[in-house]
């Protein structure tokens, strides 16, 4: 029995189901266990004394030196497209030609600007981005029990790596797949490989096939997001085994609640914590 489950904010399609997969998971033990998890607002919290918390993009857009156009021009794509992206009236699959044309069109912006890392770290600390209360114990535990975590990011590759560093997180068995900027000669000339945007999770994590082929026998996985696209994370992963889906929804949760009850496992409304994942852990690990 794990009492957090029993709290007024989860809320779970099917309980019986949700139990025989946290069971099948603890018998099969730690060494066929791996995590999957979205980094902004899932590892990093969605709110934070009554501040909404800055995604990865954000963060890196607080940068003093960087030119007018680029701040402006970032602030009006997302006046645009973040409530397309929010929109519980329509469909993932209306939204994904809008988030491939948001991201495309932020590309643009950031070619030509140039890459300081100190001052990435710099605007981390202005930024004040808050991780969910026992992150940090969360990673320390699945660090020392050896458990691949794997932090899959639609946001800012070096700035997500850049927090979980600066928050001591980012151990050996951490790996983060995001939008890594390209840059030659102190300059951002573009993204590695395809851009990752909210949606297109699921063909991404089959691409990232070398990644879960080195994983095949860790056939369990706990993924965690807060986007319906952050579902099909674990669509690369190998064999049969059991996948326990935690969704975070913190915003029109009536309207969403439904479609997040059939993605997820589990739905946590307005959580800014990891007790429920840490509850979970404790019974593995």
């Amino acid at each position: 029995e794990i009492p957090e489950l029993n709290k007024d904010n989860v809320r779970m399609k099917d309980k019986d189901d949700v139990l025989k997969k946290i069971e099948r998971i603890i018998t099969d033990g730690k060494q066929k266990l791996q995590i999957i998890t979205d980094f902004d607002r899932t590892v990093s919290k969605y709110h934070h004394n009554g501040e909404t918390t800055k995604s990865s993009y954000c963060v890196f857009e607080t940068i003093p030196t960087l030119p007018k156009e680029f701040t402006d021009g970032a602030q009006s794509l997302y006046n645009k497209f973040r409530k397309i992206e929010d929109n519980p009236n329509m469909t993932v699959e209306e939204k994904i030609p809008y988030m491939e044309e948001w991201w495309d069109l932020n590309e643009k912006l950031f070619l030509g600007l140039p890459y300081n890392e100190k001052e990435i770290a710099q605007a981390i600390i202005d930024s004040e981005v808050t991780l969910r209360d026992g992150t940090d114990s969360a990673f320390l535990r699945l660090y020392l029990s050896e458990v691949p975590v794997l932090v899959f990011s639609a946001g800012l590759g070096n700035v997500v790596s850049a927090i979980l560093s600066h928050y001591n997180i980012k151990y050996n068995n951490v790996h983060v797949i995001s939008n890594f900027f390209k840059v030659v000669q102190g300059k951002i000339i573009g993204f590695e490989g395809t851009l990752l945007h909210v949606f297109n999770k699921n063909q991404y994590a089959i691409e990232s096939c070398d990644y879960f082929k080195e994983l095949a026998p860790r056939e369990n996985v706990i993924l965690m997001g807060d986007s319906l696209g952050d579902a099909s994370m674990a669509e690369g992963v190998q064999g049969n085994g059991c996948i326990l889906k935690i969704g975070f929804l913190c915003i029109n949760i009536e309207q969403f609640l439904p479609q997040y009850l059939e993605k997820f496992d589990i739905v946590l409304l307005d959580d800014q914590t990891m007790n429920v994942f840490n509850a979970i852990l404790n019974k593995i690990l």
